[in-house]
């Protein structure tokens, strides 16, 4: 089974709903896969923490701020009603997530998000968005986005050890290394590699398993890579092809199909994987 497939199982997991054999399905997934057991960690924080109520006391001061933001004109006297209102009304748990997200909107001034918190996520929409015009220019565009810095394979080895990949000097099909990089997504170290046969381009990219990929405005769907599960973004003749596993997802940028020339370039640069039993590897949605 898939991670979607399996994260759809996830809420009835937890509930006790499903049948021993879907049970034993998911479970075997989850000794596999760290991605779905973060989603599975997280589905379980957010079932706790909503069944768990507290008293809250709520400050005078928040209806005001509110109310100032909302209506600038508005008379300081008439918040005193609104705040008895919000304290008679309001479950005391709602009235916390309201102080909550009051706080992490800056109340109301909609702050974008800090470059930090992009740790749980790759963003791969500069490098597909510029595909058609330039291969290596969109490439070059993702390295730069993630400070990437020339290195070896030995390096490369040393920089992520705990990664799961290899950048041989040629790969199936005759493409040559043409370079190694270092890169950093958010807190983790991360591997990129280039290659070229006779002019025709090809990357690869090695991260930790996270959340959330994101592709922008272009479509991921699923695809089998050998005989394991895992999913590509296309955009023109080119293809994003991920594959993952317990400590890696290794995304493969060619023209290469996916059923006749991919399996041969995955099992070189994500060895290991290649070893594993059929349809434990996996890629994220």
């Amino acid at each position: 089974m898939c991670c979607e497939e399996i994260e759809r199982q996830l809420g009835r997991y937890i509930d006790n709903e499903l049948s021993a054999a879907e049970r034993e399905q998911v479970d075997t997934h989850l000794a596999y896969c760290s991605s779905c057991r973060v989603e599975l960690d997280e589905l379980r924080e957010t079932v706790s923490g909503l069944s768990v109520r507290s008293d809250v006391s709520v400050p005078d001061s928040l209806w005001p701020s509110i109310q100032r933001r909302l209506h600038p004109t508005a008379p300081s006297g008439s918040a005193a009603r609104p705040i008895r209102l919000l304290r008679r009304r309001l479950a005391p748990w709602a009235i916390a997530a309201g102080v909550v997200l009051a706080v992490g909107l800056g109340m109301f001034g909609l702050s974008t998000l800090d470059t930090t918190a992009q740790a749980s996520s790759v963003d791969f929409r500069a490098l597909l968005d510029a595909l058609p015009l330039d291969a290596h220019k969109a490439f070059s565009k993702f390295l730069l986005r993630y400070d990437a810095k020339p290195t070896t394979p030995v390096a490369a080895k040393r920089i992520a050890p705990d990664l799961n990949f290899d950048t041989p000097s040629v790969l199936p099909g005759g493409f040559k290394l043409t370079g190694v990089y270092e890169l950093r997504i958010g807190s983790s170290k991360a591997i990129a590699a280039s290659y070229d046969r006779n002019g025709e381009f090809l990357a690869a990219v090695f991260h930790r398993p996270m959340k959330h990929e994101n592709f922008g405005k272009h479509q991921n769907y699923q695809c089998m890579i050998g005989k394991h599960c895992g999913h590509k973004v296309q955009v023109g003749e080119w293809k994003l092809v991920h594959l993952t596993d317990p400590t890696t997802c290794h995304c493969l940028l060619s023209r290469l199909d996916e059923r006749t020339e991919i399996p041969a370039v995955m099992a070189a640069i994500a060895p290991k994987s290649a070893e594993t039993p059929a349809g434990t590897p996996h890629a994220h949605p």
